[in-house]
């Protein structure tokens, strides 16, 4: 089955060949390469990459807006039934991208499939993603599993059906923050699948431009994305209030870097009173 995998980028024209050169021409796949208003050679490295393989599609973006708007352009102009989404800084392990492949062609009942990923932490690979238990195939996790991050552990390959997005896209305003996207699709009733096969890896000791804790550089938006968060999955914070205080200390954090006393003091009103109470 054709799949659209989307490769946000900002600045990493020397990462885009692993990760691109990590989908074997077998794959049937078209690769849409979103950049993020680069500043280095990414346009120069993506034109030499799409003479050696047709299946790239490139859009470059006039202005910076961040990993969230950048999939989202590229979301707008998938063809495929399936959309997978790989960062720039990131590669298919080997065998990952047709391992995916045969999870998407027999899958019938599920929305969104996820993958375990590797990260490299300190030289040492580790596996991430979903995990419940040592031997397992497959899970599918409820509404509060996905909203609590329960049993999930760092990075998940997300494949998600491009029916998904004719409703809900990922929130721009935060430039990442991805479980809030997952969690609300879940709320309104997306079937999620996941499997227990590791499809690619995460590398350390790259530059972070799109995601790297970015609510340190965009406090205000941030607050408002938890918030939202918040506010969205209230029900259900309210019976895990271990949860709910995280995010209310998340929000005072992002306030207290916008020089916003009176949101510090409502956010950590509402960490101390909502979760005592």
């Amino acid at each position: 089955m054709k799949t659209s995998v989307i490769i946000p980028t900002y600045n990493r024209a020397h990462l885009l060949p692993r990760a691109v050169q990590s989908i074997p021409r077998a794959v049937d796949a078209e690769i849409i390469i979103i950049d993020d208003a680069s500043t280095d050679d990414t346009h120069a490295v993506v034109t030499a990459l799409q003479h050696e393989d047709a299946r790239i599609r490139f859009v470059p973006l006039s202005e910076n807006r961040g990993v969230n708007y950048a999939r989202n352009r590229g979301i707008e102009i998938a063809t495929s039934e399936w959309i997978q989404l790989l960062d720039s800084d990131d590669a298919f392990v080997p065998g990952g991208a047709e391992r995916v492949g045969v999870y998407l062609d027999t899958t019938t009942d599920a929305n969104v499939v996820g993958f375990m990923t590797l990260r490299e932490v300190n030289g040492v690979m580790e596996p991430r993603g979903y995990r419940v238990g040592q031997e397992w195939k497959t899970a599918r996790p409820t509404y509060e599993d996905i909203a609590l991050k329960r049993n999930i552990r760092g990075d998940v390959h997300y494949a998600i059906r491009r029916s998904v997005f004719a409703a809900r896209h990922f929130f721009e305003d935060t430039r990442g923050f991805e479980t809030e996207f997952f969690a609300l699709i879940a709320k309104q009733g997306a079937r999620f699948l996941y499997v227990n096969e590791t499809v690619d890896q995460r590398y350390s000791g790259t530059d972070y431009h799109l995601s790297d804790e970015p609510f340190k550089k965009y406090p205000r938006a941030f607050a408002c994305g938890y918030k939202r968060f918040v506010l969205a999955h209230k029900t259900l914070l309210q019976a895990h209030p271990g949860t709910l205080r995280h995010y209310y200390l998340r929000i005072a954090k992002c306030l207290l870097a916008t020089g916003n006393p009176l949101g510090v003091w409502w956010a950590l009103k509402g960490a101390l009173i909502r979760t005592t109470s």
